[in-house]
């Protein structure tokens, strides 16, 4: 159970930073673009503000359900792990006191 909410995780922190990385370049790139035909200062980063905005609207409209899905089944594992899985010790109690002690009494 725990292998599979690493992977769930790990599959939703990596969609996020595969969106992050995508977002990144296409600023990098519009403003290495509108440095070459001569916009700079304000004007540039009202435009890219506008353009960092409809590229948030754009993944979450793209990705949105692929994250919902992957929020929800993560966490219904996380649920589902609390109601029947291990206690995190594993739900074993081991008495090596007991044992060491006897092995103890046995020399």
């Amino acid at each position: 159970m725990g292998h599979i909410l690493s992977l769930l995780g790990n599959m939703l922190f990596g969609l996020v930073g595969l969106i992050l990385a995508g977002i990144v370049m296409i600023e990098g790139v519009l403003a290495a673009m509108m440095d070459t035909i001569g916009v700079h200062g304000q004007a540039q980063r009202a435009v890219l503000t506008i353009v960092l905005i409809a590229l948030i609207i754009a993944a979450f409209r793209v990705f949105g359900r692929m994250f919902g899905l992957l929020a929800a089944l993560f966490l219904m594992l996380v649920l589902l792990q609390a109601l029947f899985g291990d206690p995190a010790d594993g739900g074993r109690t081991h008495d090596h006191h007991a044992e060491a002690s006897s092995a103890a009494w046995r020399i």
